[in-house]
């Protein structure tokens, strides 16, 4: 009976170690704003994620990735994927990537000034 309860414990702990990435590991506590155009949008769990293109000063299109929280999360929230339309001018605030033009999201500023600020999750 021993035998089989320690098995049994051995066998659950790669699923008990499993555990979500923090924020923290891929982004700085740098807050940047990017404003551009919604090219891509992955309204998924466990992580939503909105593609924008950017112009910079000298006139070169930049790719930003900015990463939330989940899809149910932002639904929840009020935020649908038809609020993210593909072509909607945004300007959006976040923690600043470890990888180039990657960022957190803080919060959304949409083309009609109204504003959407993510609430953490508390997984």
């Amino acid at each position: 009976m021993r035998l089989t309860i320690l098995i049994a414990v051995l066998l659950g702990m790669p699923i008990l170690s499993v555990a979500h990435h923090s924020t923290a590991t891929n982004f700085t506590q740098e807050i940047i704003t990017i404003e551009g155009v919604i090219e891509k949008v992955r309204f998924q769990n466990p992580h939503a994620s909105v593609l924008i293109k950017n112009t910079d000063a000298d006139g070169k299109e930049i790719y930003w990735l900015i990463e939330t929280g989940a899809k149910t999360t932002l639904q929840r929230q009020g935020v649908t994927l038809e609020r993210l339309a593909v072509g909607s001018k945004i300007s959006a605030t976040g923690r600043k990537g470890r990888r180039q033009y990657t960022m957190y999201l803080r919060e959304i500023t949409f083309e009609d000034g109204s504003i959407f600020t993510p609430t953490p999750d508390r997984n």
